[in-house]
């Protein structure tokens, strides 16, 4: 039995529902992080891919989700 499983809203609203043809690689590095991005700081945003903008006070944090951000425009 094959499964059908469907891609999360979040993902399919930044990224689409498959990489593109030209541009894949930065395509899959964007998608990659995304996903590292939300299993490090746990969000589980159905629809917002990166969750809440984090504080200020979380230099680290704030770089990472503004470059995914600046990264996701792309797409």
């Amino acid at each position: 039995m094959k499964s059908r499983s469907l891609l999360p809203a979040w993902f399919v609203t930044v990224l689409g529902a498959a990489p593109p043809a030209n541009g894949t690689e930065r395509w899959l590095e964007t998608a990659m992080g995304v996903l590292l991005y939300r299993l490090t700081y746990d969000v589980t945003d159905q629809v917002v891919a990166l969750g809440p903008q984090p504080p200020e006070s979380d230099r680290y944090r704030r770089s990472w989700y503004d470059q995914l951000r600046k990264d996701l425009r792309r797409w």
